[in-house]
């Protein structure tokens, strides 16, 4: 599957709101083939604007680590860090974005979003992502 990058707008009593759903390259793609993306996500995100709220979800293939007292990255994600986790919180903080499904504790058996039973592999590559407002 493509990488790819979905916008929804949603006015509702007021609040305005637009939902990105997005499909990041995986981790070893080529650095172009996931500059390309993460600069149209870039791109995607200036022409929003400030006077929406920004709610971003999907599959980023990063793991993005884990941070105390940080405004993009919480305590309770995995302790691994890879590039496209790295792309991630680049991108989260120039937005002023916060990767939500990380700062708070879930069960070990609702916490990751991707599993590999053969091989008992478990990661989080799927994020929650929103406004820090």
């Amino acid at each position: 599957m493509n990488e790819s990058i979905i916008t929804v707008n949603i006015n509702h009593l007021g609040i305005k709101i637009t939902v990105l759903c997005v499909y990041a390259p995986s981790n070893d793609k080529v650095d172009l083939e996931k500059d390309r993306f993460y600069e149209k996500l870039n791109e995607t995100l200036i022409n929003i604007g400030t006077t929406r709220g920004i709610i971003l979800l999907g599959d980023f293939n990063g793991h993005e680590g884990t941070k105390v007292n940080n405004h993009v990255v919480g305590p309770y994600g995995e302790i691994r860090i890879n590039d496209n986790g790295e792309r991630l919180i680049d991108l989260c903080k120039s937005h002023n974005l916060r990767i939500t499904n990380v700062y708070f504790k879930h069960k070990m058996i609702h916490k990751y979003t991707w599993e590999q039973h053969t091989r008992k592999l478990q990661s989080i590559i799927d994020y929650i992502i929103v406004t820090q407002k």
